[in-house]
């Protein structure tokens, strides 16, 4: 009963989000968007398709590294395929949570629950931990967005910060804690599969060594240099005439409101956003949706990418040949 009550609720969050969505649509001219995308220049747009692509790369190599480093061994085409695969799945789910499918690929290679999460959990902790250092410090240089904009932001930043602390350094903390919470639920066996994947997936992190972390440290920086790259170009192929801090601010409200469980990747509270921020220095709702619409087009292009790979190179395929014995599974 509870199960079918989350999902209604699920339900009526996307079914808002689209709401809005019309609503937006009914109050700005569709045809000067429209009339925006004839106009497209052609080479500015196909380099940012290109970059598209550069940034799946970069993101699944980042990913082989955090496997990597947990002893199993993954080649290149093989995790891009999965990555691009996953990034499919999390299309077309609140919040990205499809985003955490290529754990699936590692489960039925053997992997414990936990550990296989792993991998996916920090591929989006150092997500975040970039997004939101990079959204703090633009936020700096376009004050005003929204009341006591400062303070909120240092707080998020230092909830973020703490989180990642204790994920490297205070595990125990954070292994009491969950144990508490989970000593209070019914059924012996569900408290001991959960405390064992609790367990499994905390101890990963002593997996990644400094060089190691320095490593998706410097791959996650990349990535959002091409993810930021992408809009500001595509930005300027639809003649939108936004400075690059308005633009990365714009992109990181897109991005935080995408992350959020409501609505479909966005849809309608990314529009919002954007029409609030662009309002700020002038520019039209009309722009603002038309840039919205790039979102769309990225989670096209990306979901089309994955869906072939989906295809051609499902999870359950056979196992890699040659894989790494995993450490301490036993």
């Amino acid at each position: 009963m509870k199960l079918r009550a989350n999902r209604w609720v699920k339900l009526l969050f996307q079914a808002v989000g689209i709401a809005l969505f019309i609503v937006i649509l009914a109050r700005v001219d569709l045809r000067e968007i429209l009339r925006s995308y004839r106009r497209m220049s052609l080479v500015p747009a196909a380099i940012g398709v290109a970059l598209l692509f550069i940034l799946t790369l970069i993101k699944s190599r980042r990913w082989k590294t955090i496997v990597d480093a947990q002893g199993f061994q993954i080649g290149g085409g093989r995790a891009f395929r999965v990555y691009a695969a996953s990034l499919y799945l999390g299309v077309v789910t609140p919040g990205h949570l499809g985003d955490f499918a290529k754990s699936l690929y590692l489960m039925n290679e053997g992997f414990p629950a936990g550990k296989a999460l792993f991998s996916s959990l920090v591929d989006r902790l150092f997500d975040i931990m970039l997004f939101v250092a990079v959204g703090y410090v633009s936020l700096l240089f376009f004050p005003g967005i929204f009341e006591n904009q400062l303070l909120l932001s240092s707080l998020l930043v230092g909830i973020v910060a703490l989180a990642a602390a204790a994920l490297f350094w205070r595990r125990d903390l954070l292994r009491r804690f969950m144990r508490r919470f989970i000593a209070g639920m019914p059924g012996e066996g569900l408290r001991s599969n959960l405390d064992s994947f609790i367990t499994d997936g905390l101890e990963e992190f002593a997996t990644m060594r400094a060089r190691g972390a320095w490593i998706v440290g410097i791959l996650t920086g990349a990535a959002w240099i091409v993810h930021y790259l992408f809009f500001i170009i595509f930005a300027g192929a639809l003649g939108i005439h936004a400075t690059i801090p308005v633009l990365i601010v714009a992109v990181s409200a897109a991005v935080f409101m995408s992350l959020l469980p409501v609505s479909i990747s966005g849809l309608g509270t990314r529009d919002l956003a954007l029409i609030l921020i662009f309002s700020r220095v002038g520019l039209s709702r009309e722009e603002a949706v038309t840039f919205s619409f790039s979102f769309i087009l990225v989670y096209v292009i990306q979901g089309l990418t994955g869906l072939v790979c989906w295809f051609t190179s499902p999870f359950h395929a056979a196992k890699t040949p040659g894989r790494a014995a995993q450490r301490g599974e036993g």
